[in-house]
């Protein structure tokens, strides 16, 4: 209930409806992780202001990369090819400009063709409204399709969820999180647990550490980066002598901020780039800090990557979700 509150502030002062189709059999959705099907009624409004609108949002580069690599990938349809198959698509955009109108209306539905699926609609009378109409509520949207991506692999990661990893995270944290097959316990120490997957084309890795919380002076971001750094530097090694793990500062600054759209009420989420001080590696990570107040200490959760030369925002991506099926026991 509480993301559906925050869900309505984003859409505040525009008709919204939203609504999930009655429970039956459904087709699962289909499409490439994240990609968006941005439906329109012509190909004047996909390469004109509202496809512009679209693409200067979704496609802008995924803060914390390495390399350029869009949040999502956008790709157009006309409404007359909109046929059974492209219905089923995971992410849809409808573009609908309809001069009887008087106001802009914002439509959003969950699986209406297709399991799991976000369709968001916005139809205006004009292409002033329509823009101030996606401009006012393209946040929430992002949200919506994130919450999308993220349903789609816990559906593919939950039945092959691996309770050898997941019960060391349990037991040590109190906390369940849905980890998959292919991930192993690298290191298990005091207030630190270190979950890595290895292949021959890139690496993935969580760590969750905590420490005691007394103020909210450990949540700004000079602290977070402080205590991160320690931690990294302590448990994880580099792969020549005397090297480790650090945050990079110098040519992409970590990004932190307080987030409202965790699984809690509040955290603090992390982007940037992590590095080996005495070596040549780095790559993607995002972390979450979450306050335990029953147990007076503050729990971080971390995702990172380490892909030489190759894409990493869907690597990424998927640890995120990895982190946002945090259950906290009571």
């Amino acid at each position: 209930m509480k993301n559906l509150r925050l869900y309505f502030l984003f859409f505040s002062g525009i008709l919204l409806l939203s609504c999930n189709e009655p429970q039956q059999r459904i087709a699962r959705s289909v499409g490439a992780t994240s990609e968006i099907l941005v439906v329109t009624q012509n190909l004047k409004q996909w390469q004109g202001s509202e496809g512009e609108a679209l693409r200067a949002y979704f496609e802008q580069d995924q803060y914390g990369l390495p390399q350029s690599e869009p949040i999502f990938k956008l790709t157009n349809i006309n409404v007359v090819n909109l046929s059974e198959m492209f219905k089923k698509h995971r992410n849809l955009i409808v573009v609908e400009i309809d001069p009887k109108l008087d106001k802009a209306v914002v439509e959003t539905r969950s699986d209406l063709w297709s399991k799991p699926q976000r369709v968001i609609k916005i139809t205006a009378p004009d292409t002033i409204s329509w823009m101030e109409a996606f401009d006012a509520n393209k946040e929430g949207f992002k949200i919506l399709f994130d919450r999308s991506e993220r349903e789609r692999l816990m559906n593919i990661f939950k039945p092959t969820a691996k309770l050898k990893v997941m019960e060391p995270i349990q037991k040590k944290f109190g906390v369940k999180l849905i980890v998959p097959e292919g991930f192993y316990v690298a290191k298990d120490e005091t207030n630190f647990l270190w979950v890595r997957k290895e292949t021959n084309d890139f690496s993935q890795a969580l760590i969750f550490y905590s420490i005691p919380y007394r103020d909210t002076l450990a949540l700004t971001p000079q602290q977070v980066i402080r205590v991160r750094d320690s931690v990294v530097k302590q448990h994880i090694p580099g792969p020549s002598a005397g090297s480790f793990m650090s945050t990079d500062k110098e040519f992409i600054l970590p990004q932190v901020k307080n987030t409202i759209h965790f699984i809690t009420d509040f955290a603090v989420e992390t982007r940037g780039v992590w590095n080996v001080e005495g070596d040549f590696m780095a790559g993607p990570f995002v972390s979450y800090t979450i306050i335990d107040q029953r147990n007076s200490r503050l729990l971080t959760l971390e995702g990172y990557v380490y892909a030489p030369n190759k894409p990493k925002r869907d690597h990424l991506r998927q640890l995120e979700a990895i982190l946002y099926s945090l259950e906290i026991e009571e």
